[in-house]
């Protein structure tokens, strides 16, 4: 199995219907090949984690750095893995509000810190860090039977 966290830039233009179409076809190849995976956009920027077998996510992102979506493509991690962190999500999407929109939700600090609203390119390789981390948070909030509490921070898209 690998994992691959990548950082992309968004073309301009890139809209909401267009994030859940993204997300749309994205989980229907993945499901099929076998890939997890979360794809989070801050409106500028994507940042997605793919899982899965190796063969497959490679395919996969091939595809993804020729699609005219998005540019400045960095690769961040490659890693193989035995421990999928995103378990039975094809390709969940994951959309930063807005952070004037969050000032009076104190859960918006206690889920994903302020990096989610610095432009992760700047913050090099440990914007991974926000993937690993956001992998906790989703694995307490399952446990806690809470995953609704993401709506608080994020747009939530799951196809």
């Amino acid at each position: 199995m690998l994992r691959l966290i990548y950082t992309s830039v968004q073309v301009p233009g890139f809209d909401r219907p267009a994030f859940e179409h993204l997300c749309e076809q994205a989980a229907t190849i993945n499901s099929k090949l076998g890939i997890e995976g979360l794809l989070l956009c801050n409106g500028v920027e994507f940042m997605q984690c793919l899982e899965g077998p190796k063969e497959a996510v490679v395919q996969v992102y091939r595809k993804i750095v020729q699609d005219r979506r998005h540019s400045d493509i960095r690769l961040l991690v490659s890693e193989p893995t035995n421990d999928l962190m995103f378990k039975k999500w094809s390709m969940m999407g994951l959309v930063t509000r807005p952070q004037d929109s969050l000032s009076a939700e104190s859960i918006a600090y206690t889920l994903l810190d302020h990096r989610l609203y610095r432009p992760w390119r700047s913050l090099g390789l440990g914007a991974a860090d926000l993937i690993y981390e956001y992998a906790k948070v989703k694995a307490e909030l399952e446990k806690a039977g809470e995953v609704g509490l993401l709506s608080k921070v994020f747009e939530v898209y799951e196809p």
